[in-house]
């Protein structure tokens, strides 16, 4: 995959070529799955993209940092929206749009690509999963089949395809798993084994883990408005677990009563607000000890907790383990 800069029209524009004999050579699975992580910051006049510098005219008044995308073949991939939400859009008129919100994911498939890929926040961070067609079917089948009739559908006919209508947030435990494939302390062969682990478990759970299952079987019925209100409450929660969060102040952002916020939250989540608020703390203290070298007390003020013996019993219960056991 490389990136280099290409004039469209009038306008010049980063463009990311993704090769299809390339794509997968030296990569991991038998040589059938491939990761890339992006991250973007716009500055004026320049955007760094992974650490290299180059020149960006920004648009006046929006935030979108927008990249021309092509391919010479098919692309199957799962996007992780990790801060800052995804949208791909097609250059061909009436063709497929695909947004993705931040904090969302989905498995989308293009019979071909021309169009680009813009990211709504000056700073942004994307994960990316990129799985050969015939290794996800030999991997999953026949509950890939089952459960993702719509998808080998659109592949068997050339189709573009979302796996999921609504896109599904990302848990605290497929983020979890994201970081330990970006964090691998390893080299060489053991490297190699350790990401095949890593990944072929990360693909199982995003298609027939219990959340995603339970998504798909549930078929939710929810209006989109409604949808929508949960996406900002849990954006809202992820940027503010330093903060006492009560059901109250979370049902005024919602624009909801309390009980329609706890009721419509577990349906899209899969699990209770206040849960989830917790685990997202777990996680959050668990990266400032392990990557940033923070003590205990510290990680535990920083995701909302005054007395670290109440953080350290709320760690055990949701990790399974002590947070000292990390140092």
């Amino acid at each position: 995959m490389r990136l280099r800069l290409k004039k469209h029209g009038v306008e010049q524009y980063l463009h990311k070529n993704i090769i299809g004999e390339k794509l997968f050579s030296n990569s991991f699975i038998e040589n059938s799955v491939q990761y890339y992580l992006l991250e973007s910051a716009v500055k004026e006049g320049t955007v760094a993209v992974n650490g290299s510098i180059f020149p960006y005219k920004k648009i006046p008044f929006r935030k979108n940092f927008e990249m021309l995308v092509s391919s010479d073949c098919p692309v199957l991939k799962i996007h992780f929206s990790l801060e800052g939400g995804y949208c791909y859009e097609s250059l061909k008129a009436d063709e497929y749009v695909i947004d993705i919100p931040e904090n969302h994911c989905n498995m989308i498939y293009l019979p071909t690509q021309e169009g680009k890929d813009i990211f709504s926040n000056e700073n942004s961070k994307s994960f990316e999963i990129y799985v050969a067609h015939d290794y996800l079917q030999r991997l999953l089948c026949p509950e890939f089949k089952e459960s993702c009739a719509k998808m080998n559908k659109a592949m068997t006919n050339l189709e573009a395809c979302a796996l999921w209508e609504k896109n599904r947030p990302i848990s605290a435990q497929v983020s979890s798993k994201i970081n330990e494939i970006l964090q691998c302390p390893y080299e060489g062969h053991v490297r190699q084994s350790y990401l095949d682990g890593k990944l072929t478990t990360l693909l199982i759970d995003f298609l027939l883990g219990q959340q995603a299952s339970k998504a798909l079987k549930k078929n939710i019925k929810i209006p989109k408005s409604d949808y929508l209100a949960l996406v900002k409450v849990e954006a809202y929660i992820r940027k503010n677990l330093k903060k006492s969060l009560n059901i109250l102040d979370l049902a005024d952002i919602a624009g909801f009563n309390a009980t329609k916020l706890k009721r419509d939250f577990k349906r899209v989540y899969g699990i209770t607000i206040f849960k989830h608020i917790t685990a997202l703390r777990m996680q959050e203290a668990k990266k400032m000890i392990t990557e940033e070298g923070a003590s205990i007390a510290q990680a535990a003020y920083e995701v909302g907790y005054a007395n670290p013996q109440h953080f350290t019993a709320a760690f055990k219960r949701t990790m399974g383990y002590v947070p000292s056991q990390l140092k």
